[in-house]
């Protein structure tokens, strides 16, 4: 019986982990192919100010969720059977921060407007955008406790959808002039929307109650990640907030289309960790940690796969997005793949934190790096220009994982990624991004000795999954 358990669960987690991939890849593909579109729609200073938008809000949606989707897991474990009551209660707090957010935003828009570089109508559309995506995420990380992929990818799938649809509409009629705000505009409608159906959704399995049980568990357990979520901002768009305020916003906005490749590894990278850190912690309670080291070595191979063949490709996929505009793209690419990897590396140990219930190591590690960040990317960009601040911020990231896996081993008493993995695949990734930068401008040996390399790791990493079995 225990061992047709393990078989469920395993199967469930196999199931979902491809369907969230799969699906996400078909969704945010079409995003990614809308990006030629924008691009060209749009000039680079105008394609900055919304991306600089998203950077707000990526701030933003921490200060207003209070990182409580993460306490989800947990709280599913503490309080059994009673996950919809949490969920419907702590979504109440949501709420309340939205309005006060929004009174301080009409109060002081235009100096915010300043303050941020971006349009007055902007700040007042981000209060409401941010809250949309704290909820979707809320969302999220509550069907992902029954692995119910379909329902994150019908989420998803209608916020791709709407997004692109009614943003492009916007940008050809009323807003033909002002594109960035008829991108805004598209873009929070649509979320908002979504938004607005799971509170509906929320509020129907579970009458929403101010519960002192609820929001003292919730908000004790995320008040260390709300700095964590900050620094991670801090980490992976603030850089773009920088390059808008000491160059443009046309630098943010070419360092900007650039960053699109490294979503595809992103999309990857967080459909596979919505069903590792639910298998991670069913494995966990039964304390089987060979397996989640075999399971964490395989995933981390195969993810180095993808991101070597993303970095030999990255200089034509950069003249497809943005064509001759973008063009300077091309050499902040790599370093952006690799930031992609160094955050897989730390998506599949940072459940050993959550578990552990100790986040406070989970923020204080996450500080020291984004700290870095910053500081280094005030110093080179100044020097060097928008593009120093791929590697600056490449630096941070490879700080923050080592920090994260000293962390991880101090708490669980072993490594979830083995050294030996971790090394073999960092040295892989590194070689293969020296090559891809020094023939940039020579495809063809740059895909000669791409396809060796990703043949040689494929064999490897094959015969090794083999012999696991």
């Amino acid at each position: 019986m225990l061992r047709e358990d393990k078989m469920q669960i395993k199967s469930k987690a196999v199931s979902a982990g491809m369907g969230y991939t799969l699906g996400n890849m078909l969704i945010k593909g079409i995003n990614f192919l809308t990006v030629p579109i924008f691009s060209r729609l749009m000039s680079t200073d105008e394609f900055g100010v919304y991306n600089v938008f998203l950077s707000y809000d990526a701030i933003l949606s921490v200060l207003i969720g209070m990182a409580l989707h993460s306490s989800v897991k947990s709280a599913n474990i503490e309080y059994k059977k009673k996950i919809d009551e949490y969920v419907s209660s702590v979504s109440l707090i949501y709420i309340l921060n939205a309005c006060i957010c929004w009174i301080i935003a009409a109060i002081g828009a235009q100096f915010f407007s300043s303050l941020l570089n971006i349009p007055f109508v902007a700040v007042l559309l981000l209060v409401a955008f941010s809250t949309s995506s704290a909820i979707i995420q809320l969302y999220n990380e509550k069907i992902s406790l029954q692995y119910a992929y379909k329902n994150y990818l019908k989420v998803a799938f209608a916020n791709s959808i709407g997004n692109v649809f009614i943003s492009l509409v916007l940008i050809k009629t009323c807003f033909s002039t002002h594109k960035d705000i008829g991108r805004i505009i598209g873009a929070t409608i649509t979320v908002l929307i979504i938004a607005l159906w799971i509170l509906f959704d929320f509020y129907r399995k579970s009458k929403p109650h101010f519960s002192k049980k609820y929001l003292s568990f919730g908000i004790k357990y995320c008040l260390p990640i709300i700095p964590h979520g900050i620094a991670q901002t801090l980490l992976g768009q603030f850089d773009r907030i920088m390059i808008a305020q000491m160059v443009n916003v046309s630098a943010a906005g070419i360092y900007s289309l650039a960053g699109n490749i490294k979503l595809i590894l992103t999309v990857i990278s967080m459909s596979i960790s919505s069903s590792w850190s639910t298998w991670f912690y069913e494995k966990i309670e039964k304390g089987d940690s060979r397996e989640i080291q075999m399971r964490a070595g395989q995933l981390v191979s195969v993810f180095t796969i993808f991101t070597l063949g993303l970095i030999m490709i990255s200089p034509e996929i950069i003249d497809v997005l943005g064509g001759t505009a973008y063009a300077s793209g091309k050499h902040v690419a790599v370093p952006m793949i690799c930031d992609a990897f160094v955050l897989f590396l730390y998506n599949t140990i940072v459940p050993s934190e959550y578990y552990s219930k100790k986040t406070i190591y989970i923020m204080l590690g996450t500080s020291v790096a984004a700290v870095l960040n910053v500081v280094l990317n005030y110093i080179f960009i100044q020097v060097f220009g928008f593009v120093a601040a791929a590697y600056t911020t490449l630096a941070a990231y490879i700080v923050y994982l080592i920090l994260h896996l000293v962390i991880s081993r101090k708490l669980m008493g072993y490594f979830i990624v083995t050294p030996r993995t971790l090394l073999l695949n960092a040295f892989l990734v590194f070689m293969t991004s020296v090559i891809g930068l020094y023939f940039i401008d020579n495809i063809g040996t740059r895909y000669i000795l791409g396809i060796l390399i990703e043949m040689c790791i494929l064999v490897k990493t094959i015969y090794n999954m083999r012999k696991a079995r």
